[in-house]
């Protein structure tokens, strides 16, 4: 049996210390270029064991992979750089917070999607998920979500039985107690430094190689200030009354940095009507305690039915009817900003998302996998993921390498080329052209189904290819790739190209060089 001594810290005989058992390395790989409507970016899958070298090997890795041209290449208009999905059993913690913080300091979101798992050292890269909005004084904010269907979770990594023998045959006793005492440290350092809880600090750390700190309730989400994808909130089903305490119970555990707890339903049945300094009405609900700290949590007059979008905890200022928020809710479903408790500083210590906060409207204890079908459904739609997918079809082979395939996507290497296949809704056509905007355009075709733009990317020093066929209400897109502009290209390349764009077929779309 291991030993429980919390330390993921690197020692001398750092060959004994284990946090997973055997499980192939991690590999970055690509998936597509265009990770769901709220993020046409790259998607990439980072997958396996987080082996000590990783943190840099993987950089590497994206730099290569993520090679695009258009909107989607950038954050300039807000959103993330790249979407990274994560699905491994752990490995090096040092590893993990190399990736959490490229993560963070290139705006990449991260994702563990359905059926996946990402625990140990893997949920400490994940909490580095970030994005970027260029305006309203945001910056990078927090982009980490969490699927109904994953598992994520943390714990405290530990040395086996055998690294204690071999630190006290080797008279290195004293050297791991003093590394164990700074390795609690460095984890208690780096989950707060990315916005995890105090108050789940003691359980992540106690936790040992059998036990994790399961991401699986709205609550731990709270803790974690991890988010579900966005969906339709009237999906949830809740009834009105319910959503104002588990919003209310938010707001108060933040008000008073205390533990996320469920508020007595008591507390909650006695109202008032008051009015904003604003002079806006509001019905408030109370709560037991001094008028002049906390009154109650209020809702607008023209707020009392349906998904709860706005409600503010609030005190008593003047003459027993006029209150003012102390903190707010405001939940987005239209895609636009959503945010609990902000009180302005770091976006990357807040709760906001573009898109609507779900998991704050549902009961603490509820669990994720529990969600109605219609959510999960609702989520792989705004992926552009359709029913029965069917990918291009092609006349000829490609000298290409296979990097992952998907039913809805997938993607190549090949003379220098990097070459994504996606089907999806009949939206992906036109989106594709929006993309290619403020690109340099060399050739553009459309034809009824048929879409083609080739042109540069002289800001990234990348040229592209870009294909379209659309049949009926469905639609493959074809990206070709370049390292250079095209004026850099290979005939290899050139060659490639080609042989691309004349030997695929979508149903019996086609251009006319099809053959």
């Amino acid at each position: 049996m291991p030993v429980r001594l919390l330390a993921w810290f690197l020692l001398p005989f750092e060959a004994l210390l284990s946090c997973v058992g055997s499980a192939s390395a991690a590999e970055l790989t690509l998936v597509s270029f265009r990770y769901s409507d709220a993020a046409p970016v790259v998607h990439l899958r980072l997958e396996g064991e987080i082996r000590a070298d990783d943190g840099e090997r993987v950089q590497e890795a994206f730099v290569q992979l993520a090679r695009c041209s258009g909107t989607a290449c950038n954050n300039n208009f807000g959103g993330p750089r790249a979407v990274v999905s994560l699905a491994s059993p752990g490995g090096s913690y040092s590893a993990g917070v190399k990736l959490a913080d490229f993560f963070r300091d290139n705006t990449i979101a991260t994702v563990v999607e359905a059926g996946d798992t990402c625990v140990s050292a893997c949920a400490m890269a994940f909490l580095g998920g970030s994005s970027f909005w260029p305006t309203g004084g945001i910056g990078t904010f927090v982009d980490r979500t969490i699927e109904p269907g994953a598992r994520v979770g943390f714990h405290s990594p530990y040395f086996t039985e055998d690294t204690a023998v071999a630190a006290v045959r080797s008279g290195q006793l004293g050297q791991l107690l003093e590394l164990t005492r700074l390795a609690i440290a460095d984890i208690v350092k780096n989950l707060t430094r990315y916005s995890v809880s105090q108050h789940v600090l003691d359980r992540i750390i106690s936790m040992g190689p059998e036990g994790f700190y399961e991401i699986d309730t709205p609550a731990a989400l709270f803790a974690i200030r991890a988010q579900l994808p966005s969906f339709d909130p009237a999906l949830l089903e809740i009834p009105f009354e319910d959503q104002i305490l588990n919003v209310c119970s938010r707001l108060a555990a933040l008000h008073y940095e205390q533990p996320l707890s469920l508020l007595d339903a008591t507390l909650l049945q006695d109202t008032n009507n008051g009015r904003t300094p604003e002079g806006d009405r509001i019905r408030l609900y109370d709560l037991a305690d001094r008028p002049l700290n906390v009154a109650g949590c209020g809702v607008p007059h023209d707020k009392q039915t349906g998904p709860l979008d706005t409600m503010s905890l609030y005190r008593l200022v003047s003459d027993g009817e006029i209150f003012e928020p102390l903190l707010s809710f405001h939940s987005s479903k239209d895609g636009g900003w959503s945010a609990l408790g902000y009180r302005g500083g770091r976006a990357t210590d807040a709760f906001i998302k573009l898109g609507p906060l779900n998991h704050v409207l549902m009961a603490p204890d509820e669990k994720l996998n529990d969600l109605p079908p219609a959510v999960t459904a609702e989520i792989e739609t705004a992926k552009g993921r359709i029913a029965d997918p069917a990918l291009p079809s092609h006349s000829r082979p490609w000298p290409a390498e296979t990097l992952f395939a998907t039913p809805w996507s997938r993607s190549y290497l090949g003379a220098g080329l990097t070459i994504v296949e996606q089907t999806g809704p009949a939206q992906l056509f036109e989106e594709l052209a929006e993309q290619a905007e403020g690109t340099s355009i060399l050739y553009s075709q459309d034809k009824p189904g048929i879409l083609v733009r080739s042109g540069e990317d002289t800001e990234n020093g990348t040229s592209y290819y870009w294909l379209a066929l659309r049949s009926g209400n469905r639609t493959a897109t074809i990206r070709l790739e370049a390292p250079v502009l095209a004026a850099g290209l290979t005939d290899a390349q050139k060659s490639l190209m080609s042989l691309v764009a004349c030997s695929t077929d979508f149903e019996e779309v086609h251009l006319g060089c099809f053959k």
